[in-house]
Parts: structure tokens; C-alpha cells; sequence
């Protein structure tokens, strides 16, 4: 059940992220441009929070390998961003900054109480019925819970960390998904090869997660 609220909240903060990259992007006219933009503003953003969730998980834990897969994702992912970052400005004039996952969660948190039936606004941007209807059935503990923050914060030891190797699963999966739906569509060769290096060292980082919880006795 944890894993399953944990990946629920990563979910909908993905599904945040596509909006607002959807709403602020420019509009290139090309479907290769468009999908370039839409990949690098939303890849920054799913950095960034992985970027924060491992920052977090920096100060609650213990066992010197989770420890060094936190640093590793941070220093990996934090250059990552830059590089994204720059080609965006270099390529389509577009300036984005990633959104810190509190910020997120707090444009989230304000709009679930304002009632967001119909056009909900996140910050500015138009949420669909189906991020609603998702939010909607959030029980009534999770209110900030999401693969870091309320839900995650309650836990210490080696319980936080097999509930955050969780999450980080999860999340490095929905970064292969989002390089894969890249690479058809791709036309800058270093984007695709950032895109394959997702996919490689993601999967790799997987492998060595699943090893961990396999070491916590969590299978």
C-alpha cells in the first residue's frame, strides 16, 4: 500500500509537469521540435525532483549504499539539468527553470482546497478532469504525500529508506518511458544520446535498487 501511494503522487506531480510544460512552452512548428521541447522542459522538471527526494534522503540516511546512490543521482541529474537547460536557451530561445518539488506541492496543495471541479488552475495553468478525478481519490492522510514530503517524512530508519529505493524506482521508470517516447521523434543527435543515456544508466540504477531492497529483506 505505501509503494502504491508513493508511485500515485509521482504520477500526479508528472502529470503537473506535462501540463505546465504544455501551457509555457513555446510552440515550435515542428512535431520533432515540439517533441524536444516538451521532452527537455518536463526531463528538467523529473530531475529536479529526483534531485530533491535524493537532497532529502541525504539527511535521514544510514546505510552507506543508499547514501551513495543519493550523491550519485544528485551530481548525475544536477548536470543533466544544466545541460537540458542550456540547449533549450540554444535551440528554441525558451528559458525554463525546473520547479522544486515543494513549489509543486504547494501549487497543489492551495488548489485542492479552492475546489478544482472543471478548469482547475495550477499556478497559472489549466489541470485536466483526469488529474482531478485522480486527486479526488486521495485518502484523507495523503494530502501531501508523494514520493518524498508528508508520507515519506513520517518514516525513519530502514523503513524510510526502502519506501524512498521505492519511489526512486518508480521515478527512474518514468524517466526511461519519457527517452523512449523521445527517440522517434528526436533530430538533435545530442539530445538522442542524452535520451539513451537515460535509458541505460536509469535501468542500471534500477537494477541496483531492486539489489538493495532484495539486501533490506523487502521483496
Amino acid at each position: 500500500m505505501r509503494r502504491k501511494w508513493i508511485f500515485f503522487w509521482i504520477l500526479v506531480l508528472s502529470l503537473v509537469t506535462l501540463t505546465r510544460t504544455t501551457i509555457f512552452a513555446a510552440s515550435p512548428a515542428d512535431r520533432s521540435a515540439r517533441a524536444e521541447v516538451r521532452f527537455l522542459e518536463g526531463m528538467m522538471d523529473h530531475h529536479q525532483m529526483a534531485v530533491d527526494m535524493a537532497n532529502d534522503c541525504l539527511k535521514k540516511a544510514k546505510t552507506e549504499s543508499v547514501i551513495t546512490l543519493c550523491k550519485n543521482i544528485i551530481t548525475a541529474q544536477s548536470a543533466e539539468i544544466k545541460q537540458m537547460r542550456d540547449w533549450l536557451l540554444a535551440w528554441y530561445q525558451i528559458e525554463y527553470n525546473p520547479m522544486p518539488m515543494s513549489q509543486m506541492m504547494s501549487m497543489m496543495g492551495k488548489n485542492q482546497g479552492m475546489g478544482m471541479m472543471g478548469g482547475m488552475h495550477m499556478g497559472g495553468m489549466m489541470a485536466t478532469p483526469d488529474m482531478h478525478d485522480m486527486m479526488a481519490q486521495m485518502p484523507d492522510d495523503m494530502p501531501l504525500m508523494m514520493g518524498m514530503a508528508a508520507g515519506l517524512s513520517k518514516l525513519e530508519g530502514t523503513e524510510y529508506e526502502i519506501a524512498w529505493v521505492e519511489a526512486m524506482i518508480d521515478h527512474h521508470s518514468m524517466a526511461i518511458g519519457m527517452s523512449n517516447q523521445l527517440l522517434p521523434h528526436v533530430q538533435h543527435p545530442e539530445l538522442k544520446q542524452l535520451a539513451q543515456r537515460i535509458i541505460t544508466d536509469q535501468t542500471a540504477e534500477i537494477q541496483e535498487m531492486e539489489s538493495l531492497l532484495t539486501q533490506f529483506g523487502d521483496k
